[in-house]
């Protein structure tokens, strides 16, 4: 009979006001300073790790990801950065030939001409979960970019 380990404690997460984090793929931008406390298994990003430069993501669609969850922070920015968004889309296009995520960048598209925000970031998650597990199958490596955007975040403040 197997030996089963206790559930790890939730994580306290310090937010300050204007501060945004990332939690299981949704934005949570702080109206004023506070605490959240996250249950186990949560995947959490903050700071630094929520908005790497470009050299640091490990492929286009993961840019496309954080290039719309950057977008995604208000109605304006997501009205402005539609044009770049396109950009960041061709090039998951023209490395990705599956039909699976020709087919998603479909929907993209379609979600980023109709201005659906919600939509377009759902199909951008989608595009690098595609890709991760694609990394993951190919290497077999721990290293995949889903573990790497899959950071928990220890007790701090941002």
């Amino acid at each position: 009979m197997p030996i089963q380990e206790p559930a790890p404690a939730p994580k306290t997460i310090s937010l300050a006001a204007g501060a945004q984090a990332v939690i299981n793929g949704a934005l949570v931008t702080a109206q004023r300073a506070c605490q959240l406390e996250v249950g186990s298994g949560a995947y959490v990003l903050t700071g630094r790790a929520l908005w790497r430069s470009q050299r640091e993501r490990s492929s286009s669609a993961d840019a496309l990801y954080y290039a719309t969850l950057e977008a995604c922070t208000t109605p304006q920015a997501f009205e402005l950065g539609r044009f770049q968004l396109f950009a960041a889309l061709s090039e998951v296009v023209a490395q990705d030939r599956t039909h699976q995520s020709q087919k998603e960048c479909a929907a993209c598209a379609a979600a980023l001409v109709a201005g659906d925000a919600e939509a377009a970031l759902a199909s951008a998650r989608r595009l690098a979960d595609v890709t991760a597990t694609k990394a993951k199958r190919t290497h077999g490596s721990r290293r995949a970019p889903a573990k790497r955007r899959e950071q928990i975040v220890s007790n701090g403040a941002v």
